[in-house]
């Protein structure tokens, strides 16, 4: 929860979560597609609900599947595993690698 919410508890003040999240940087209008876990976030996030047309359910299921098709082939080439070794200030390194990702 705290890459999307920013926050690290459930308990934790909306104040205190860390405004770099994506939550905070959705433009207006725009929805991220998640699991049921992040359905308190109706006005950021779409969920698969009943109800939905069927092409929306396949749309949705397509959206996470290539997500998680995207996630596992991080996990088989190991990429997260390796260190990101480009740039010369934090702050280039930081830009490259919001590229890279």
């Amino acid at each position: 929860m705290s890459v999307f919410l920013g926050m690290e508890k459930k308990k934790q003040p909306k104040a205190e979560w860390n405004r770099d999240a994506l939550y905070w940087n959705l433009p207006k209008g725009k929805k991220a597609v998640a699991d049921s876990i992040y359905s308190g976030c109706p006005e950021k996030v779409m969920i698969k609900r009943e109800g939905h047309p069927e092409w929306v359910t396949e749309y949705l299921d397509r959206i996470q599947n290539r997500q998680e098709t995207y996630h596992e082939r991080l996990a088989n080439f190991n990429i997260l595993s390796s260190k990101f070794r480009h740039g010369k200030s934090s702050e280039e390194k930081m830009q490259l690698h919001r590229m890279s990702v």
